[in-house]
């Protein structure tokens, strides 16, 4: 399969493909999230700190953790998106959903203020159980394209 120029039309199945991969990507980083949010809380302990420093662990959790999130869900995009069968493609669609992943995320936090660490935990595990059934449905469509 090549790219599509200007005069020709893209090929539906790819496109559906970039859906599904967009998708499952950022369920994949929500879920993360979520449980990086729960890990924070959890080391914060009942009352976290009036003045949180940089160098505390939850901090130290809460940076790296998203950042590791926000890369998950970039590279199980981009590898979700091999038939393409273009680097720079699957590497900014990857971008997207990860970045994506983390605006999405940021319903941890009402999610935290109303129902605390059991809402985070139902939260990564919607997002998880979503990302399975998502997945799914891509390798189906994956196996569809390349035959």
């Amino acid at each position: 399969m090549s790219s599509p120029t200007l005069d020709e039309p893209a090929d539906p199945d790819l496109i559906g493909l970039v859906f599904r991969a967009l998708v499952f990507g950022a369920a994949l980083g929500v879920a993360l999230q979520a449980l990086v949010t729960w890990t924070v809380r959890t080391l914060q302990g009942p009352t976290p700190p009036e003045t949180p420093r940089l160098s505390s662990g939850p901090a130290l959790v809460l940076l790296l953790g998203t950042l590791g999130a926000i890369v998950a869900a970039a590279v199980a995009t981009g590898k979700a998106l091999t038939p393409i069968r273009n680097p720079w493609r699957q590497v900014m669609l990857g971008l997207i959903a990860g970045l994506g992943s983390f605006v999405l995320a940021l319903v941890t936090i009402p999610l935290d203020r109303g129902f605390g660490r059991p809402g985070l935990l139902g939260l990564a595990l919607v997002s998880a159980s979503f990302c399975w059934w998502t997945g799914r449905r891509l390798a189906i469509h994956r196996r569809g394209i390349t035959g």
